[in-house]
């Protein structure tokens, strides 16, 4: 494993640095101290990266070790965004947060307590702010997410303005719950007044997928849905965005830049989509990495309320058999992002920040995925469990469709 994270982290990385630093002018951030909570992880370190190339002083904070390597000139500090001190501590003489630590989006990390989540999501968010406050901080961006406004209601291409964020108690899962109550107290303390009376400006993020090599949460989970269900999730015809973590990046840079002086403060108290230019069926977008790693791209496809109901079995299923297996299904949540037809607009950041998603592939993350084993192995993959165990839970799945049609 060693291998790969080098091969992830020194060169490819790099070799992209340049070219998405060149598209850029953000003057505010050269040569300021910045912090990144959760900075150890696929999106926090490259966001380090990019930061430390632009001049700028930078701290990284996880509770984990970083997953890629990064430059002896990049501190890194192990710690826990719940440890109010510590924050407190690392905000220190910082002019920039950019706050992306975050717990439970997806998989087993959903099904954690639901006090669990919040004490990371929304506690660790008030820590950050208070430390903001206490340590004169000018400027702070939260990565918030799409999942702040996705329901179950489909749509097309909207604004931030035609998308209200859904009330916390109508999110089926607490990831979602408590991203969009931190994105609430992030963009309410702005214009707080600092310990030394200047103003914090603060603004926010919100990313769909993100994609590139070294991603281990999206790639892996939507390749392991479509080797054992040996079929498409949803429409054809339903769309969705992605944003791969370089053009994600440039949004991060731009807003925090949006929010100095130079620039009016003009991403304060705002809110941004952040995503790739095109947006695409999600099961299209993975076809390249499927049968690029030796997989049949499966013909079928299964609607959305066949999913849901698989999805919310798999949460039962998970909850009855926790005590003695850790068994990992798919949440509605996750099904919701994977088959629901939402699409939105990047005209906001666009016009406010300047900012023009990069033309990015999947090269890379394929690549990546060989490395890591996900390649088909002729010797073990017989398609026959996966197709009854698909047989299985489908038949069930429309049992109990039809039941509760008929109640």
């Amino acid at each position: 494993m060693a291998t790969v994270k080098s091969w992830i982290g020194s060169e490819r990385h790099r070799e992209r640095v340049g070219d998405l630093l060149s598209t850029l002018d953000v003057p505010s951030l050269k040569g300021k101290k910045v912090l990144v909570t959760g900075g150890g992880g696929f999106f926090g370190i490259h966001l380090a990266r990019a930061l430390h190339m632009l001049g700028c002083a930078v701290v990284i904070t996880d509770k984990g070790t970083p997953i890629e390597d990064y430059s002896k000139d990049i501190t890194f500090v192990q710690g826990d965004i719940r440890d109010r001190d510590l924050v407190e501590e690392l905000c220190k003489d910082v002019n920039c947060v950019f706050h992306i630590a975050s717990f439970g989006m997806s998989g087993a990390e959903m099904m954690k307590k639901r006090d669990f989540i919040e004490s990371i999501n929304v506690g660790g968010t008030e820590n950050v702010i208070e430390a903001c406050i206490k340590q004169n901080v000018a400027r702070l961006v939260y990565t918030s997410t799409i999942n702040v406004v996705l329901g179950s209601k489909a749509f097309d291409m909207a604004t931030e303005a035609e998308l209200p964020r859904i009330p916390p108690e109508e999110h089926a899962d607490d990831y979602s719950r408590t991203k969009s109550i931190a994105e609430v107290l992030v963009l309410k303390s702005n214009g707080r007044q600092t310990q030394n009376g200047e103003i914090l400006h603060t603004c926010a993020i919100r990313p769909p997928g993100i994609y590139g090599a070294g991603e281990q949460r999206h790639f892996s989970r939507i390749v392991g849905i479509l080797k054992i269900y040996k079929a498409n999730l949803g429409s054809p015809d339903s769309k969705t965005n992605w944003v791969h973590v370089d053009n994600l990046v440039n949004g991060h840079l731009l807003a925090a830049d949006g929010l100095s002086a130079g620039k009016n403060h003009i991403s304060a108290n705002q809110a941004y989509f952040i995503t790739d230019e095109t947006p695409i069926n999600n099961c299209l977008f993975f076809k390249p990495i499927i049968t690029g790693l030796g997989y049949t791209f499966p013909d079928a496809w299964l609607p959305l309320g066949v999913l849901y109901c698989l999805a919310f079995l798999s949460e039962i299923v998970h909850f009855l058999v926790k005590p003695f297996y850790n068994f990992v299904g798919f949440t509605r949540t996750e099904m919701f992002q994977a088959a629901l037809h939402h699409t939105v607009s990047y005209e906001k950041a666009q016009d406010q920040l300047g900012y023009q998603p990069l033309q990015r592939g999947l090269e890379d993350s394929l690549a990546h995925l060989r490395q890591l084993g996900y390649g088909k192995d002729p010797e073990t993959s017989s398609s026959w469990t996966s197709s009854l165990l698909f047989k299985i839970v489908l038949s069930i799945t429309i049992i109990i469709v039809l039941v509760a049609v008929l109640l």
